[in-house]
């Protein structure tokens, strides 16, 4: 959207974007990744793959990230707009109950812990290990399987049959920085 505006002002033509993640590509699904970098490409976006941010030096304008070689750059820029990364709360991470990740342990499709002696936790959404993006769209896909098999544990037992297919969606929702410098 910043792209488009500026592309609108007289000032478009003398403002570079860049995209640094510390991802491999543009998105984690291929579908979604495909399309969006293709728009990049189009749109003449710089594109730095696997490049976390690690400092932002405020006072000189300059980010640093670390690349996946493990050195270091610093990027100057004018504007930095940056989506912080993204995991587990500390609580989670150091229960039970986590994956060495620190996410809730679940089985993919019924939503309910991999262990026995957790039998009664079920997770979806931003705590659990499924491996979908954190998103509404895939919260609300996996609420009613959590929710049928939860009631079905208390009545029965045993896990229903409702299974969790692995739909997620949130193709606008990057997780990177993106720095404009005004040249």
């Amino acid at each position: 959207m910043a792209w488009d505006r500026y592309r609108r002002t007289k000032r478009g033509d003398k403002i570079k974007v860049d995209f640094y993640t510390g991802m491999p590509t543009m998105f984690s699904v291929k579908k979604y990744s495909d399309a969006l970098n293709d728009l990049r490409v189009g749109r003449g976006v710089g594109g730095h793959f696997q490049h976390n941010l690690v400092s932002i030096n405020t006072a000189n304008r300059k980010a640093t990230f670390k690349k996946a070689d493990q050195s270091t750059i610093d990027v100057d820029f004018t504007l930095l707009h940056v989506t912080p990364p993204m995991g587990p709360l500390d609580f989670l991470k150091s229960s039970p109950i986590a994956d060495a990740a620190g996410w809730v342990d679940v089985d993919k499709g019924t939503l309910r812990h991999t262990n026995p002696e957790f039998g009664n936790i079920f997770a979806l959404g931003d705590c659990s290990s499924l491996p979908t993006s954190k998103t509404a769209a895939a919260i609300t896909s996996q609420a009613p399987i959590l929710t049928e098999n939860l009631f079905s544990v208390m009545e029965t037992g045993r896990v229903s049959s409702a299974i969790y297919d692995g739909y997620t969606s949130c193709p606008v929702r990057l997780f990177g920085v993106i720095g404009f410098t005004c040249i």
